[in-house]
């Protein structure tokens, strides 16, 4: 057990056994979730109800999260707060039929350190792709249809998940919570083994924008590491301080702005569109269909395994344009400003990994949607760490 491991482990020790027990008890919630979220994107669906196994689960979870708050939440100054914010995401409930237990996860993880919530994430994420892979290998069930092939003959495997671009994409957020975890001690051999990994997925899966991603990532790791990039550095310093503030605005003022405006007589945006798999189309027809509502909509996607034909297909991959038409601009605008908080507390702290793995999971978010899935991006867990110095300090833990 290294030093900031035991000091994380003496913290949940110094806040007393009931405080303890909390801590235990979301963690094994959310380890148990995770792994079984992950396993129902797998294509296990072809042999069982998954749809109704998750109701009847994710019931259970919610169940198990009250017991949480009831033996761990503490009413203080910030319980107003906690009283609005749940009021808000009740009401956009009623109108999107989601979110209510990203919320709760949100709300429930402030008296976590975060660098266990990463952990506990890490170990079930990668303990469903083990269990996934290995039932892929021994042919267990039986694939679902999907045309595989690029237009240039590419095929692209599953790998025992519903899409191809499941697997890398999961891989994308492990590389970015391993970032975090490890900080400047990351090893060059773990880089390396991170590349090696990415190139077989990308071999196999074809999925381009986590490929460069991920490279980008271990490249970026390399420049902070060595070369000791960072807030002060001349110029570079500005603008890595600047896109840690405000690259979620950033990204997401692009996507809407790209989706929003999208326009089939124009050339560059039809040549863009093409590129991006015909994402600019779909979220244009998304903003047409729902428009942008103060507190959401429950938006009807149709994905390719339930599309009987081409023209019926209709999925949003834009995490921001998801979030706007979902969920609405009340949240998606607390949703921003509580990312441009904790990347205000990032560069006060100088804590670059934690920065850089929060661009890029900002910049992925523009063509792809598993930003606000907790199953996928454990970082929407930031977000509970408001009120009181305890928990912007465990935010940091």
């Amino acid at each position: 057990m290294n030093k900031l491991d035991k000091k994380c482990t003496g913290h949940i020790y110094n806040f007393g056994i009931r405080n303890y027990i909390s801590v235990c008890l979301f963690l094994v919630i959310y380890f148990v979730w995770v792994f079984a979220i992950h396993i129902s994107r797998g294509q296990y669906f072809t042999q069982f109800n998954i749809d109704y196994i998750l109701r009847n689960f994710n019931l259970v979870i919610i169940c198990l999260l009250m017991c949480y708050f009831l033996l761990a939440y503490k009413i203080n100054k910030v319980t107003i707060l906690d009283v609005f914010f749940s009021i808000i995401f009740f009401i956009s409930f009623l109108f999107s039929k989601s979110g209510i237990l990203f919320f709760l996860f949100i709300l429930a993880s402030r008296n976590i350190p975060f660098r266990l919530v990463l952990k506990a994430f890490f170990v079930a994420t990668i303990t469903g792709m083990l269990f996934i892979y290995f039932t892929y290998l021994f042919d267990l069930y039986s694939d679902s249809y999907l045309d595989l092939f690029r237009t240039d003959g590419t095929y692209r495997y599953l790998l025992g998940y519903r899409f191809p671009t499941f697997m890398p994409n999961y891989f994308f957020h492990l590389v970015l919570c391993w970032v975090v975890i490890r900080k400047s001690r990351i090893a060059f051999v773990e880089l390396g083994l991170i590349v090696l990994i990415n190139f077989i997925l990308y071999k196999y899966t074809d999925t381009r924008a986590v490929y460069y991603l991920i490279n980008l990532v271990c490249l970026g790791t390399v420049l902070l590491k060595c070369f000791k990039v960072g807030y002060s550095t001349l110029i570079l310093g500005k603008i890595f301080a600047f896109l840690t503030r405000y690259s979620f605005i950033l990204f997401a003022s692009l996507a809407i702005y790209l989706h929003y405006t999208y326009d089939p007589n124009l050339d560059w945006m039809v040549n863009l569109n093409t590129i991006l798999s015909g994402r600019l189309e779909l979220g244009k027809r998304g903003f047409d269909l729902y428009g942008m509502q103060f507190f959401g909509s429950k938006v009807e996607f149709i994905t390719m395994l339930h599309a009987e034909n081409a023209a019926d297909f209709f999925y949003i991959d834009s995490a921001y344009v998801q979030l706007l038409l979902v969920f609405g601009i009340f949240i998606f605008s607390l949703i921003a400003i509580g990312y441009i908080s904790i990347g205000k507390k990032i560069v006060a702290r100088n804590d670059k990994y934690f920065a850089l793995a929060l661009i890029f999971l900002f910049l992925h978010s523009v063509t792809d949607p598993q930003l606000i899935s907790p199953e996928f991006n454990p970082f929407l867990l930031c977000l509970g760490y408001y009120g009181l110095d305890k928990y912007r300090e465990n935010l940091f833990k």
